[in-house]
């Protein structure tokens, strides 16, 4: 392969995510190095990059002529005005999801990528795992036959309480938590089919977030039953049945498999067999393909537009849900 300049990445933001994902995805890199980190913690910045260069503010992250694309961990609902701004400020974007708390956000932050010509990326990082990518190419292969049923789960408990996921303020709610992996995961999966006969029950945490969302409705020819939860013990699965068969994630990680073995398990005209994927980062994919496609690389990056469906999906559900 072809060596490439590494692309200097700033980080927007020093929180876990950053820390325990992004931080030793790009630090083993070849063609990504993380050149700055902006943090209005300067301890945490420091737990991040403790060699690199430090802001205290991302202005000032910004204002940077080397750093090239940001990375963007900050609380839900300050991921648009960030992202526009590094956007603005000349910087490719990789935004940890949701993109935006609406569909309208979404659009706006699309129009400033398509104006200024910079990339602009949904970490949706479950999405570059090659498990992911080989389910999606078994359903449209047509190997389980016509798609009739599809359920996934992601669920945990034990959220502290004073976790800003809980905090409508800043966007929380298990739906902008984990709804970006289960909940929209029969909609890549049927390659964004018409959806309809949304259902929503929801159970709402006191501060007055989702903690508990199931989601139903029908993509497709199929039925679609979806559950997230910080408040019930740890679940995971995705299962899609067909007519001539049905597939299944093995073990319990589903849409969290990161630096471990995955299996997947196929039954077809009563025949089955297990396919085996090796440990690997997510992350690093994600964030290496990033950094090859701004130095003029083709590989595959989750498109703008399903962000956009997402986000009318997302606007949809709210809206069966009203407010406690």
């Amino acid at each position: 392969m072809e060596k490439i300049e590494r692309v200097r990445w700033g980080f927007i933001g020093a929180g876990g995510i950053a820390k325990r994902a992004l931080y030793p995805a790009i630090s083993k890199s070849n063609v990504g190095e993380i050149y700055a980190v902006a943090s209005r913690d300067k301890n945490k910045a420091l737990t991040i990059s403790p060699n690199g260069i430090i802001y205290t503010s991302y202005e000032e992250l910004l204002a940077d002529p080397k750093v090239e694309a940001v990375y963007i961990s900050l609380p839900n609902s300050l991921h648009l005005p960030w992202a526009i701004k590094a956007m603005r400020a000349g910087k490719h974007v990789l935004c940890e999801k949701p993109l935006g708390m609406n569909a309208k956000e979404v659009e706006e932050a699309i129009a400033v990528s398509k104006e200024t010509g910079r990339i602009f990326v949904e970490a949706s990082w479950n999405r570059w795992h090659p498990r992911s990518q080989r389910i999606r190419e078994i359903v449209k292969s047509g190997e389980l036959g016509e798609i009739t049923r599809i359920r996934s789960c992601f669920t945990y408990d034990g959220l502290d309480q004073e976790n800003i996921r809980l905090d409508p303020a800043l966007g929380g709610g298990i739906l902008y938590d984990l709804g970006p992996y289960s909940t929209v995961a029969p909609l890549w999966a049927m390659d964004f089919q018409e959806i309809s006969d949304i259902d929503v029950q929801v159970i709402w945490h006191k501060g007055g977030t989702d903690e508990t969302t199931r989601v139903n409705f029908k993509i497709g020819g199929a039925v679609a039953e979806t559950v997230t939860s910080d408040n019930i013990q740890v679940t995971h699965w995705f299962i899609i049945e067909g007519t001539k068969g049905e597939l299944r994630t093995g073990g319990s990680d589903s849409f969290n498999s990161h630096n471990a073995p995955s299996t997947l398990e196929i039954t077809v005209d009563g025949k089955a067999r297990v396919e085996r994927f090796d440990a690997c980062d997510p992350y690093q994919l994600m964030s290496d393909a990033f950094a090859r496609v701004v130095r003029g690389g083709s590989d595959w990056l989750m498109p703008m537009d399903q962000s956009l469906k997402f986000a009318k999906f997302f606007d949809a559900i709210f809206a069966k849900m009203g407010r406690p």
